[in-house]
């Protein structure tokens, strides 16, 4: 009989504050169940089919094959005991508290008669051509049908460097969002203190951001909108202040009794949990969302502190379930806002129920012994191809510009991924600010082509911070390939062009300069587009049309 397809298993593990290896795979030649939430199965021709799981990273989110050959993908939630949250932060299982006992139930589901049960979204498809195009099969459809659109704004966010002292402040964020308009950004986001101690009430911190009119909108806002600016604003909205008049009048809302001990924690925000599965609570949430929108015409939230916890009669699943469920109604409820996750920590949404809903706050900036924009380059490799990159918000100019990095290097990482600078803007000097306003022009223009699928042309992970990195956002027929020098490496380096027709002629360009490269067939691109890049640190993107 012929020998089983090989198989090979991707999961996904969020927590980026305090690991690196988002993406974990695995070959298993025979019979296996593992986790994971993709498997993919060649033939040994380059043609096969593929299993995608929506089901965030964890032991319940399973892929397999039995010894009879069939495959499958799915949700066992008994293997689950218990998630610590962002309590424990050392390898191997971080936050994750594994069944010792399965297969004896713990979080198992019980269906009772006439009831429902949602284990999340699977996705089936076939491929030939290489594993490359099994995830351009998925990722071509999944971000047309799956991803929200309209999310791919410039974004600049006060967390980096103002954090929640002082410097979060009408009179000290004016010239930034000054700036940040000059250079082409579109979304000014507060991050967590606009609404000092008040979070659950989720009202305006007036010593901050003070009110001069009656209509309620600060005078910060007036000025961003002024500007042609987006106002953007944090918010843990399953997390409570104690001192909130919303938990002091609805006290049977939280998480009993986890929420009410956790709300003694002295925080800025506060650590009380609300049990999500509380639909009154849901019901509040969601009147809360749509005042911000209509008052201050928010048009981005960044949700964090999601930690799913015990809530009885509900387990910790049933809260996860609620509090995704919640976000997508947002999204149905309020088309055109961006509901953008952190992903920071471990046992949230990571991966694909994540990137569903929409883009993610991926890193805080903890680098775990990497440099800087070898992190970046990293987060994206970890990502491509099965995941657009688009979809990860990190650090641009984090926490500023500065030797050996430069914007002609730097701003190619971020248009890869949900461009957010975390830096102080009047740190830019004259030509970092004319790069910088130029690449965001060009992103602009572009954007729509990077938002999809990103092949990944270089195998070494470049958290080395030495090797060469290139990736190719694809759009049909046409594409760009951005390819990076680090610290090492050769001068020019052969790039095999994914995704390209052998009989077609493509011209190829140099975006920033304009420079045409040459014109290649296909199949010469396959076999290698020699790129040059002189010196370390160094960037170039280039466009790959047919030349008809």
């Amino acid at each position: 009989s012929p020998a089983p397809a090989s198989a090979e298993v991707q999961a996904y593990h969020g927590g980026s504050d305090w690991r690196q290896d988002f993406r974990a795979p695995t070959s298993e030649p025979g019979a296996f169940d593992d986790e994971g939430q993709i498997a993919r199965f060649d033939a040994g021709d380059g043609a096969g089919w593929f299993l995608v799981g929506q089901r965030r990273g964890g032991s319940l989110s399973r892929v397999g094959r039995d010894p009879g050959g069939r495959t499958w993908v799915g949700v066992d939630n008994a293997r689950d005991l218990f998630d610590w949250g962002p309590l424990m932060t050392s390898p191997p299982n971080y936050n994750r508290q594994d069944n010792p006992a399965y297969p004896a139930p713990v979080r198992q589901r019980t269906l009772l008669p006439l009831g429902t049960l949602d284990l999340g979204r699977a996705y089936l498809g076939v491929y030939h051509g290489g594993a490359q195009q099994a995830a351009a099969a998925f990722v071509t459809d999944f971000a047309a049908h799956d991803m929200p659109g309209g999310t791919q704004s410039v974004d600049l966010n006060s967390f980096h460097p103002w954090g929640h002292g002082s410097g979060l402040s009408d009179a000290n964020l004016r010239p930034q969002a000054a700036l940040l308009a000059s250079l082409g950004g579109e979304v000014l986001m507060l991050d967590d203190q606009w609404q000092g101690a008040s979070s659950g009430d989720w009202q305006w911190d007036t010593a901050r951001f003070p009110i001069s009119g009656s209509d309620g909108v600060p005078d910060f806002v007036k000025y961003l909108h002024s500007l042609g600016l987006r106002l953007g604003l944090w918010m843990s909205p399953a997390e409570f202040n104690s001192a909130s008049s919303t938990y002091r009048s609805h006290p049977q809302w939280a998480c009993t009794p986890t929420g009410h001990v956790t709300a003694q924690i002295p925080s800025d925000a506060g650590l009380g949990v609300w049990d999500m599965n509380n639909k009154s609570l849901r019901a509040y949430l969601s009147s809360v969302i749509d005042r911000l929108i209509a008052q201050d015409s928010v048009s981005e939230f960044k949700f964090d502190f999601a930690t799913w916890v015990d809530c009885p009669p509900h387990d910790y699943l049933d809260y996860e379930d609620a509090y995704a469920s919640w976000v997508h109604a947002q999204e149905v409820r309020h088309p055109g806002v961006t509901f953008e996750l952190d992903e920071t920590n471990d046992q949230r949404l990571w991966a694909m129920r994540s990137v569903a809903l929409g883009p993610s706050w991926f890193d805080n900036g903890h680098l775990q012994g990497s440099s800087y924009p070898s992190r970046l380059l990293h987060d994206v490799w970890s990502a491509a191809p099965w995941l657009p990159p688009s979809s990860l918000g990190f650090g641009t100019y984090d926490p500023k510009l500065a030797p050996p990095y430069t914007a002609g290097y730097l701003m190619p990482i971020a248009l890869l991924g949900h461009v957010t600078f975390w830096s102080d803007l009047t740190q830019l000097s004259p030509a970092e600010q004319t790069e910088t306003a130029w690449w965001l022009s060009w992103y602009r223009a572009h954007r729509s082509e990077l938002g999809g699928l990103v092949y990944k042309d270089t195998s070494t992970d470049p958290i080395d911070g030495t090797s060469w990195a290139a990736f190719q956002p694809w759009s049909g027929d046409h594409g760009y390939v951005f390819a990076f020098r680090q610290a090492a490496g050769p001068d020019s380096q052969a790039v095999s062009v994914q995704g390209v027709d052998p009989s077609t002629t493509y011209r190829v360009v140099d975006v920033r300069s304009g420079a045409a490269i040459g014109s290649f067939t296909g199949q010469q691109l396959r076999q290698g587009l020699t790129m040059t890049l002189p010196t370390p640190y160094s960037a170039a993107v280039l466009s790959v049309t047919p030349a008809t």
